[in-house]
Formats: structure tokens, C-alpha cells, sequence
């Protein structure tokens, strides 16, 4: 193990104590470190200190200095070395940024298989569990349809909508990212194995959840917003009154992602509440191309991974690309995002245009050519 992994399984320990700690959950865990910096800082403060933290009572301070369990987090920690599990620290800066941003992000993401800069590019998949047939072929079209189009497809690895949309990543040959209410080393449903080994060929499993949870009522939320966090929209396919779907498409307009919706027969029970998202002012999806219409800047991030895929780009001309979406930039914009002056970059910005990757428009404007 080198030193920087064993630094890292340091930091991970320091997280497992202060999360096995009763009533110290996820959003405090954020507001200690926010405050005094680590989790070994946290676990070594004095109570007189950690009471001075919002939302630290006496008590609850009183449990992170008395209620300290080293020896069953190390136990923990290489239980997960041993499973070979990857993972994310909310302090690592290749932490997805999207899940990053959201109010109450994982403090620790474990997973098997591979994040991919194409990643970024997200679209989530979810459902009812007991779709019916138009409903799961539907899904399983629509994620092919988004994967033939370069976008990872996020789902929650649960039988009906969410494995259809798996699925039809994998038929496209594309990626897919699988969020477990349970621990990695808990398929579930069961009969999901063999999907989750294709999918760690193809992307990722992930989960928050340390070894031996198992897939119980209150995971499923959490798992949700993890789901719609990951994600740059939330497509719901079938969805009941009262659902998990629902659940992520909530979490989703708490994270300011679109919510798109799938208009059904009001004789379904589970096109209900499908459709009472239309009524309370979700995008209505009937194909990929509404996706694209109501998120052009996809489309737009799509085509920069495509330039950066098939055109060799400086450095310099890379930095410069990656702040295209699809609208124009003023160079002096520019100027300040990179923090270059504007001299430096009228080469650059040639050299673009004579690739025929951005085109000068009036008034120092340049815009992505995507002609």
C-alpha cells in the first residue's frame, strides 16, 4: 500500500467512526468538517468546541467524544480493501462534481467499475418497479437512444424501470451507472447479478453504504437523491401515487435538475403520478429529441467531448473549449475564467477557428461551432 493509500484509508476510517457515531448523520457530518476542517479534527475537538457548531447539541457532542469506535471502523476499512471496492472522499478533487454540489453529498461513494469524464454528460432513468410492458420497452429504447448519444444512463438497479434502462444502455454499447440501496456486496433484487457484472464493465455500481447493509425501507431515499445528484435530469417512466420515482424526482428539483415525465393512460395506476408531475409543470418526454430541446446544453457538452475525443487540443486550447456550452463567451469573459490576458489568448482562439472548432461572432463574441 503506498503512502498516499494509506493516508486515504486514514481519512476513510476518520469518516466510518464519526458516521457510526448514533444521531450524527450525513448533513451534520458536513457542517463539523465545513467548521473545523477533518474528520480527525473533529473526532480530537473538545465538546467546549463542537457545541459551538449549528445543529451540535451538548449531547450529541458529548457522543462524538465518548462514543468513539476505531477498532470497529478499521475492522470496516479493511473489510473494504478486501472487497476491492473503489471510493470517493468528499474531500478528493476527482469527487463527481455534480454529486458534489448537492446539499447533503455522500461523505464516502464506494464502486466497483470506472467514472468516466463522459460521466459528466448524465441523464437519470427511473420508474415503477411493476411497469408494464410498454412502459419497461419504453425505458429500455429510451436509454439506448441517450447512450447511442454519448450520455451515461444513472438508474437505481431495481426490478421493472430501473433495470430496463440498464439494460438498454448495455445494448447500446454504452455507459451506465447503478445506485444501491444496499451495500456492493448485496446484489439486489437477486437476480440483478448478472446485470450489475455487466455494468461494471460498462460504468459503475455505487453505494454509500458500508459492507453487510442490506437493502431496507429508509436506504431507498438516500440512495435516490444520490441517483438524481449524479444527473443532469431525472426522466420518470411509470410512477405510482406514492413511489420511489417520485422520491427521486423530488430530490431532483431540490438539486435544480429538470424533471422530465412520461405521459400514461389514466386507467394505470402507475401512470398517476407520471402524471401528476405534467400537471405540477414537469417536461413532458415522448422522446430523446425533447430531452435535447429542453437541455440544448447537453447537446453542447456532448459535441466539446466529441472535439476533445477526435481533435488533438493543446492544453491551452482545451482550457479554452471546456468553457463553451451553447452560448457565445466575450473574450474578456474568457479572460477572467482562465485568468490570462486577453493578448494571450487571441492565438489560441485562432488556432481554434482555423480547426473549425469555435467561430468569432460580433463584438469579441465567440461561439462553439457546431455546424
Amino acid at each position: 500500500m503506498s503512502l498516499t493509500d494509506k493516508n486515504r484509508k486514514e481519512l476513510l476510517i476518520d469518516l466510518i467512526v464519526l458516521g457510526q457515531i448514533d444521531g450524527i448523520g450525513v448533513k451534520r457530518i458536513h457542517q463539523l468538517l465545513a467548521t473545523i476542517g477533518s474528520a480527525e479534527k473533529v473526532l480530537s475537538s473538545p465538546v467546549s468546541l463542537l457545541v459551538n457548531i449549528p445543529g451540535i447539541s451538548r449531547a450529541a457532542a458529548s457522543r462524538i467524544k465518548e462514543n468513539q469506535n476505531r477498532k470497529t471502523a478499521e475492522e470496516i476499512a479493511d473489510r473494504i480493501e478486501k472487497l476491492d471496492w473503489n471510493y470517493f472522499l468528499f474531500s478528493d478533487p476527482n469527487y463527481p462534481t455534480a454529486l458534489k454540489n448537492i446539499s447533503d453529498p455522500p461523505v464516502h461513494l464506494f464502486y466497483k467499475g470506472t467514472f468516466t469524464e463522459a460521466d459528466n454528460n448524465s441523464i437519470a432513468i427511473v420508474g415503477s418497479r411493476s411497469a408494464s410492458e410498454n412502459g419497461r420497452i419504453f425505458a429500455e429504447n429510451t436509454a439506448a437512444a441517450l447512450a447511442e448519444n454519448g450520455i451515461t444512463v444513472v438508474s437505481g438497479m431495481a426490478r421493472g424501470i430501473d433495470t430496463c434502462a440498464h439494460r438498454g444502455a448495455l445494448r447500446a454499447n454504452g455507459r451506465t451507472l447503478a445506485v444501491f440501496g444496499s451495500s456492493l456486496d448485496i446484489i439486489y433484487p437477486p437476480e440483478g447479478r448478472e446485470t450489475a457484472r455487466k455494468i461494471i464493465d460498462s460504468g459503475a455500481i455505487i453505494s454509500e453504504f458500508l459492507p453487510g447493509t442490506i437493502p431496507n425501507g429508509p436506504n431507498f431515499p438516500r440512495r435516490n437523491r444520490i441517483i438524481s445528484g449524479l444527473s443532469q435530469a431525472v426522466i420518470v417512466i411509470e410512477a405510482a401515487e406514492k413511489s420511489g420515482a417520485l422520491s427521486t424526482a423530488n430530490h431532483a428539483l431540490e438539486q435544480n435538475r429538470e424533471v422530465f415525465a412520461v405521459p400514461g393512460s389514466p386507467r394505470l395506476a402507475t401512470s398517476k403520478g407520471t402524471n401528476r408531475l405534467l400537471k405540477e409543470g414537469a417536461a413532458i418526454l415522448t422522446s430523446v429529441e425533447d430531452l435535447f430541446e429542453q437541455l440544448p446544453r447537453l447537446k453542447g457538452n456532448l459535441e466539446i467531448v466529441k472535439i476533445q475525443k477526435e481533435l488533438e487540443l493543446t492544453k491551452s486550447e482545451k482550457m479554452i473549449v471546456d468553457l463553451f456550452d451553447e452560448n457565445p463567451i466575450h473574450i474578456d469573459i474568457m479572460s477572467r475564467e482562465v485568468n490570462r490576458p486577453v493578448p494571450d489568448l487571441m492565438p489560441i482562439l485562432l488556432a481554434l477557428e482555423l480547426k473549425g472548432i469555435v467561430k468569432e461572432l460580433s463584438g469579441k463574441r465567440y461561439i462553439l461551432d457546431l455546424s
